[in-house]
Order: structure tokens, then sequence, then C-alpha cells
């Protein structure tokens, strides 16, 4: 078992939170060994020679950044039919930890975790290619969930912190994802996109917000009223048009009670392909990461890893 651990996550206190937990981790885990992630750029090298060794348990110890790196670097260097063997368990040590929500605590310590390798099961990942400035069509993996919109533009100020964000992540997560939030509400604008889904007509419509899920739990404590479909073969689309402040806060206030489908302005569906074009850059979160493209693209990959319960 290789257990990555990211320092960075949690405004950089993940270090100090398993060092705390070590007893009890050691103790739910077994034998492992761990390597510390000196960059996010380390993983997918570290990764490959894992999987060439013939390692085929994986912890990612960080926030759903480092789940999101590790995803990536599997899916990157591992062949499908070595991939099926692979698990994927994970210890939540970041600001959000959407990956173990609705509630995975299986840690032994005061941290969430992933980390029955016993209940572990298929579990599908989406897939979004966009086109970068260079005209570059580009690859990622995800697990949770993906957005543009409102929520993107949060976790973009989130990822790019001032100096009032930068303190906040270090003393309050909860308060520094609220205020990131509060930020992006503030200043948001409506943006125009053509949207396609599975064979339905195009739709050219004014987005504040547009989720693309496979697990319903967001940013913080909002969360769609979608089911978790975890090996579903189908993605979740929320699409909340153009609203003006107030609108927003009431579609946010609703997140927060775990309320969307069929409140004003809102539309969703059940899908397995989505396209997306601008008339100019728009900023796509996949699990929290931030990519900018014209034209972006999610398909689904169904049941091609397996996770811990």
């Amino acid at each position: 078992m290789l257990v990555l651990l990211n320092p960075a996550a949690g405004g950089g206190r993940a270090a100090a939170r398993w060092d705390r937990a070590t007893h009890a981790l050691a103790t739910r885990l077994g034998s492992f060994t761990l390597q510390h992630l000196a960059h996010a750029d380390s993983m997918s090298a570290i990764v490959a020679a894992a999987v060439r060794d013939g390692e085929r348990q994986f912890v990612a110890a960080g926030g759903d950044g480092t789940v999101h790196l590790l995803i990536n670097a599997l899916l990157d260097t591992a062949a499908p039919d070595t991939l099926h063997r692979v698990t994927l368990g994970a210890v939540g040590l970041g600001s959000s930890n959407d990956f173990h929500k609705p509630s995975h605590n299986g840690t032994g310590a005061a941290l969430p975790g992933r980390l029955d390798f016993d209940r572990a099961v298929a579990h599908d990942v989406g897939v979004l290619l966009y086109m970068d400035s260079h005209g570059v069509v580009r690859r990622r993996w995800w697990i949770n969930n993906a957005s543009i919109g409102v929520t993107a533009e949060g976790n973009e100020r989130f990822n790019a912190p001032d100096a009032a964000l930068r303190w906040l992540k270090r003393v309050s997560p909860r308060m520094a994802i609220l205020y990131a939030a509060v930020r992006a509400l503030l200043q948001h604008r409506p943006r125009p996109v053509t949207l396609r889904i599975d064979a339905l007509p195009p739709l050219t419509i004014r987005v504040s917000n547009l989720g693309v899920l496979k697990n319903p739990n967001v940013a913080g404590s909002l969360r769609y009223d979608s089911p978790h479909e975890p090996a579903g073969g189908a993605l979740h689309v929320h699409l909340l048009e153009a609203q003006r402040l107030p609108g927003l806060l009431r579609a946010f206030l609703g997140l927060a009670r775990g309320r969307f489908t069929g409140r004003r302005g809102t539309r969703s569906w059940r899908a397995t392909r989505l396209a997306l074009e601008g008339d100019t850059e728009f900023s796509i979160e996949v699990d929290g990461e931030i990519v900018t493209a014209r034209r972006a693209w999610f398909s689904i990959r169904p049941a091609c890893l397996r996770i811990c319960a």
C-alpha cells in the first residue's frame, strides 16, 4: 500500500493533521509506504513507478485536489486491465473533503477517511476534454463534481487567495470557503454558452451556474438533490440560468438545505455526454481544480476504478 501525503493541503496544515493521527492511521491501515509530495507535478512519476512495481493499493492523504491528482496519475499511467485491479482510498486532510461526503470516518481518528479496502466498490470516473487558449485539446479525469459559473469562480478565488483569504485558510477553512463564495456571488456575471446534452437540441443560454456531478455534495455544506450513484454510468447535470444576486442567494441557500430541482430558473438532466461552448474563455472547476477553455466536453468512463468504502 502506498500513501501519498500532500503537506500543502488544508491550508498547509495537512502534515500536522497526519502526524497527530499517525498511530490511529497505522493501526487502521496496517503496513504501508508513506510518500510526501514535494509538489503536485511529482504525483505522476511516483504513481507510474509504483504501478510498474506491482503496487495496487493507493491512499490519497490530503484534500480533494490530492484525490484528483492521484486519479489522474492512475488513469493516465495504468493500462485498463491493470486499472481494474487498482483500489483507491483516502484520508481527508483538506478544506472541504467532498470525496468523503456524505459521511466517511473510517480512519480511527478525528479525520474523514475511506480506507475499507475489503469493501471497495467499482466507481465511474468523469472525463473532461477541453480546448485551451492555444487550441490544444487536453484531458482531465475527475471523481466528484465539476462546474462552471459562480461555483467555479468561488473555487478559482479560493485557489488563488488574496492576503485576507490566505490568513483565513490557515485559521478557519470553513470561513475561507464562505469568504471566497461571497466574493464570487458579489462579482458574478452570467455567461452566455451553448449547451448540448446527449442527443437533445442545443440550448443557447446565459449561465449563472452549471453543476456536472457524480457526487451531489459540493463545496462546504452545499448539496444537490440528485442521487449519489457511484457506478450508475451517468452524470447528473444541474443548470441555474441567469440570476441577479437575490436569485443567486436563494439558489445557494436552497443548496445548503439540499434543495435544487424544480426551483425557479433551474433545469436538471441525467446524461452521459455534455458539450459546452462560449464566446470567450470560461473557468471550469473539476474536483476543486480550475482550468480555462472556450469549448469543453464531459463524458463518463463507467466502473473503471475501485474505491474504498
